[in-house]
């Protein structure tokens, strides 16, 4: 007989295994059996959603714009990121709503818009890529986009009366938005007794101040703080005042006062000036011709988003100066008037009798400015005429009655391309007439000083009137968004 306790004796009869051992043996078989189901289904759908993956058309995954700078400066980028790399892409694909001039270019995932021109202040652009290519399925998709640009700011000056009476409310500079509508509003941003004129450069704002003496000061204010004094030459007439905003910095021409730290005692002769209103030293600073030599001008401007200036001699010879970095003068050549530039880049525009030019002041390149004079009654006197790219030539002209007390007795601004001459504004009341326009930088608007039929000088050197309002006109409808208080418009200056 076997002593194994393992082995059963003889004959014995083998007990089946409890009821709970083979209820756990079944559900463990059934557990590995619902896993390796569970495996086998979620690899199935992996695999599924990979390939679904792999054959999905293009999307937009993100995009970016710089929206200050789309309203701001010339060829601007929006670039289209999509979730997988892509076929070129051709501008027959791309629709931008409202429409704007643009080039395309592909590169990987990207798809790179560069905006010609610029875009429309406090507008919803929409942007559509139709028929993208996955580079590597094959496989199309829409990519689509839409964003808002800001709305811009228009300053103006509000006269509160002319030199008399001695007591009266100080003048003021106001800050307006562009649109129009419910929440439109004015807001006084800048007050002192009679203004002459101002300019706006960011968060810096300097004014022309006249004094009891008839004297003129230089008022600087900035992030809308107390106004300091600028210290500009002593008994000089402060004139000629000019911003740079992307530069932050101010520029103007001073007549009379003795010329400081030199010994000849000359005496100052439409020298210009100009100042950081940042630097420590709270100086204006003279800028100069070759050599140091003085420099007289009869007009300047700075050049739109630098720190660089094109000024214009008493021989009519024109010179782009960089005052900040000391360099010499480039002279551009001679030219009857300085017009202004194009909107959004650095081309000057001169003119010389009839003829218009452009001078790309990246390159030295010249040539002639095509432009359409508008069709207008031969008894209007043209006024003031502007051209801008695309051939669009903007006129104000004034109805002259001579027989009359006000020789003028209405006015009118038109507007003339290659398709013909329409009216652009006309003051809504009888009598009243166009002092002033200019255009907004990015070239959508007009700033349109109006003076009514009844309005009094108000005997500045630089006249305003009583009651003078500015509107804001669209060019391409004609039709006015708002109009504000006051006059000379910072988009003047």
């Amino acid at each position: 007989m076997s002593t194994d306790p393992t082995v059963p004796p003889a004959g014995a009869r083998e007990h089946p295994a409890p009821p709970s051992s083979r209820q756990s043996a079944r559900r463990w078989r059934g557990y590995r059996r619902a896993t390796v189901a569970t495996i086998a289904v979620l690899a199935v759908a992996a695999a599924g959603l990979g390939f679904a993956a792999v054959l999905r058309g293009p999307k937009l995954d993100t995009a970016s714009v710089n929206l200050a700078a789309v309203i701001s400066r010339d060829g601007q980028k929006l670039v289209l990121h999509a979730d997988q790399p892509l076929a070129d892409v051709t501008a027959e694909q791309v629709s931008i709503t409202p429409s704007a001039p643009f080039e395309v270019a592909t590169d990987g995932a990207d798809v790179t818009l560069t905006v010609q021109g610029m875009l429309d202040y406090a507008t919803e652009y929409r942007v559509r890529v139709q028929g993208v290519e996955g580079a590597s399925t094959g496989l199309s998709g829409t990519l689509d986009y839409s964003f808002l640009t800001p709305d811009s700011e228009v300053y103006t000056l509000l006269r509160q009366g002319g030199a008399a009476p001695a007591e009266r409310p100080d003048d003021q500079i106001l800050r307006s938005g562009v649109a129009g509508g419910a929440d439109a509003r004015s807001d006084v941003v800048f007050q002192a007794p009679r203004i002459q004129q101002f300019a706006v450069a960011g968060s810096a704002l300097a004014a022309v101040v006249i004094g009891d003496d008839g004297g003129t000061a230089l008022r600087l204010s900035v992030d809308g703080g107390s106004a300091t004094d600028v210290h500009t030459p002593s008994g000089g007439r402060i004139q000629n005042l000019h911003a740079s905003p992307s530069a932050h910095l101010f520029g103007f021409t001073v007549n009379g006062g003795a010329a400081e730290a030199d010994s000849s005692g000359r005496v100052y002769q439409n020298a210009l000036f100009v100042f950081d209103p940042f630097a420590s030293s709270g100086r204006a600073e003279e800028v100069t011709g070759f050599s140091g030599e003085p420099l007289r001008v009869v007009d300047w401007a700075f050049v739109p988003g630098t720190s660089s200036l094109v000024a214009q001699g008493t021989d009519q010879q024109l010179y782009l100066i960089d005052p900040l970095d000391g360099t010499e003068p480039t002279p551009l050549g001679r030219h009857a008037a300085m017009l202004g530039f194009l909107p959004g880049g650095v081309q000057l525009i001169v003119g010389d009798g009839e003829q218009v030019s452009t001078i790309d002041l990246a390159t030295g390149a010249q040539q002639p400015l095509d432009r359409t004079v508008p069709d207008v009654d031969p008894a209007f006197y043209p006024k003031k005429i502007v051209t801008l790219a695309g051939g669009l030539t903007i006129g104000q002209y004034d109805d002259v009655d001579y027989s009359q007390a006000s020789p003028i007795v209405g006015s009118v601004i038109m507007a003339s391309d290659p398709t013909g001459t329409r009216e652009l504004y006309r003051p809504p009341v009888v009598g009243a007439r166009v002092r002033d326009f200019c255009i907004s930088p990015n070239g959508q608007y007009l700033a349109v000083e109006t003076i009514p039929s009844d309005g009094v000088s108000d005997g500045y050197a630089l006249p305003g009137y009583s009651g003078m309002t500015t509107s804001l006109i669209d060019i391409r409808t004609g039709q006015s968004t708002r109009g504000v208080p006051g006059f000379q418009s910072d988009w003047c200056a």
